[in-house]
């Protein structure tokens, strides 16, 4: 599945900017890693349950769907927290991301609901990667890049 390739990236974007998250020493740096680190987590998670998602399983379709809703939570909650002034960018990316994700979940609904669309597949597939680029974006913003 083409949602496999983009969860590797996710979990690489993101293992970059905890790295570089975790430099600081400040209160607000260290609360904003722990965060960052929140984030990575449901990433990972999530990219290993679409990765073995059996479409052999009549419940995929539902862990498929589930897995995204938690992941876009998880992006709703980081887009809340008030980043230290130099990640600022990391807010207004987390939010795009957010958003993404709620759009490549609906058009899963659509594409796998009923009738395979293939059109509709394409396009959850489409917004999960530019979730993905907001999420490499974000890894440049605390690379300060």
């Amino acid at each position: 599945m083409k949602i496999k390739k983009y969860a590797l990236a996710i979990c690489a974007a993101l293992g970059i900017m905890c790295l570089c998250a975790c430099s600081s020493k400040t209160n607000k740096y260290d609360e904003y890693h722990k965060e960052v680190e929140k984030l990575y987590e449901q990433i990972v998670t999530t990219g290993a349950i679409i990765d073995t998602i059996d479409i052999e399983n009549e419940d995929y379709r539902q862990e498929l769907y589930d897995s995204l809703d938690d992941l876009k939570v998880a992006f709703d909650d980081f887009s809340k927290v008030e980043p230290p002034k130099e990640f600022k960018d990391c807010k207004m990316l987390s939010e795009k991301a957010s958003t993404y994700i709620a759009n490549s979940s609906t058009c899963f609904h659509y594409a796998l609901d009923e009738e395979y669309n293939e059109d509709m597949f394409n396009a959850g597939v489409s917004n999960y990667g530019e979730a993905i680029k907001c999420i490499n974006y974000m890894g440049d913003v605390l690379q300060k890049k």
